[in-house]
């Protein structure tokens, strides 16, 4: 009985955290499912160029994101339940993210039509920021504080699938490769549309023009989450640039093999993390968040002891060839899958929901800092490699772990004495 009481209480958040499985399961197995054909089709050079503006695509989508999917999910959940409070905070989180954008195509635009580096293919880089659509327009900080994930759930999946069958339709030839980016770019567009439609009108949130002064508060709240979260993926994202920038664009599509099974392996946390963050917002239970956390190590452990055991065989499956750096870089970054795992439950959903977004932040920009001096140190010394990358990603897992336990400790929020 007492199973079924907890099961009852808890179960929205099971129901999204089977919809928020499927939809990264498949965000990343997609990927995953049309890799080897790639590589066979347009080869490691080509693919290597396509991950490495996807790479720089992810950094603007940082800044039209402006911690907007954090910030909109904890006051969605909050104000669900009254219509025109949350009418003003979708609209206000639109007008926010549509500015940016604007800003953004303008800045890109202008750098790859001046910078020599990108001249080779300048139009891989062009259909790349199709992919910012995904951020402009799919709102899943939205479902995710109204815990709906089912919506958003099948509109990402119909997109990626179509995404998938049309690169196995078009793409033939290498010539093709510009295909990747475009067919990608559409996807994202067709998604957006579709999910801003549910939300306009199957949950009746209604748009409006708004005062500049509620637009200049929205992105004041959002800026500690913002700082964080880019300080965050300069150190999980940058490594891909730096490869590409100073070892080639065929270490690139390598390090890109390692780095899918890492994104496979941080899955469970992410999910759980996700699933739970509307309930953390609302109840702010310090005991909840740890025993989620705990499990997420386990599951994390399982994963990475099943991965290091069968880390040759993956990188087999993948690239159709035994690549021993590629088998080698993948049990190194799978560590961090385990440091991931905690530090979430120390960090983005501990400190954010607990009103300590400001503490988060001096966190991740400690983090950057640590990550830019030891990097710097690597290119005076020459010692840039993909296995010193590597090991640095790891390190710095290691040293925002440090940090996160010390500052949540000084707050006495690790919840760990009866």
């Amino acid at each position: 009985m007492a199973l079924q009481e907890r099961l009852g209480r808890n179960k929205t958040i099971l129901a999204n955290f089977s919809y928020l499985s499927l939809l990264q399961v498949f965000a990343i197995l997609f990927p995953l499912l049309t890799y080897p054909y790639l590589l066979r089709v347009i080869g490691l050079e080509l693919y290597g160029v396509i991950i490495f503006a996807q790479s720089i695509i992810n950094y603007v989508s940082l800044v039209i994101n402006f911690g907007f999917n954090m910030s909109g999910a904890r006051n969605v959940a909050i104000y669900k339940q009254d219509r025109a409070r949350l009418s003003r905070i979708v609209t206000s989180i639109y007008w926010c993210k549509f500015i940016l954008w604007l800003v953004c195509l303008v800045l890109y635009l202008s750098v790859i039509s001046m910078v020599p580096f990108f001249e080779d293919h300048y139009w891989v880089y062009v259909l790349s920021f199709l992919l910012t659509f995904n951020e402009l327009l799919l709102p899943i900080w939205f479902f995710q504080g109204i815990e709906k994930m089912k919506y958003i759930t099948f509109v990402n999946l119909s997109a990626r699938l179509l995404f998938v069958v049309a690169i196995f339709l078009f793409v033939h030839r290498q010539e093709d490769y510009l295909l990747i980016p475009l067919l990608n770019g559409i996807g994202a567009i067709l998604a957006g549309c579709l999910s801003l439609y549910i939300v306009l009108g199957k949950e009746r949130v209604r748009l409006s023009l708004m005062p500049v002064r509620e637009l200049r508060s929205a992105y004041k709240e959002s800026l500690p989450l913002f700082v964080s979260i880019l300080s965050t993926q300069i150190y999980v994202n940058v490594n891909k640039l730096v490869i590409g920038s100073f070892l080639g664009m065929s270490e690139v599509s390598i390090y890109d093999m390692a780095d899918k099974v890492l994104h496979l392996m941080k899955l469970p946390a992410s999910m759980i993390a996700q699933a739970v963050f509307p309930k953390i917002s609302r109840e702010r239970n310090i005991r909840f968040i740890n025993h989620v956390m705990f499990l997420s190590v386990g599951i994390a452990l399982f994963f990475y002891i099943s991965m290091f055991i069968g880390s040759d065989w993956l990188v087999y499956l993948l690239a159709g060839e035994h690549i021993e750096e590629a088998s080698v870089i993948m049990r190194l970054l799978g560590i961090s899958a385990i440091l991931t795992s905690i530090n979430g439950f120390l960090g983005g959903n501990r400190l954010v929901p607990l009103g300590y977004s400001s503490v988060y932040m001096r966190v991740m920009v400690g983090n950057c800092l640590f990550f830019l001096t030891a990097m710097g140190l690597l290119w005076l010394t020459g010692s840039i490699t993909m296995y010193t990358v590597t090991v640095m990603a790891v390190g710095v897992e290691v040293f925002c772990f440090v940090s996160l336990v010390y500052r949540n400790w000084r707050l006495g929020l690790l919840g760990l004495t009866r």
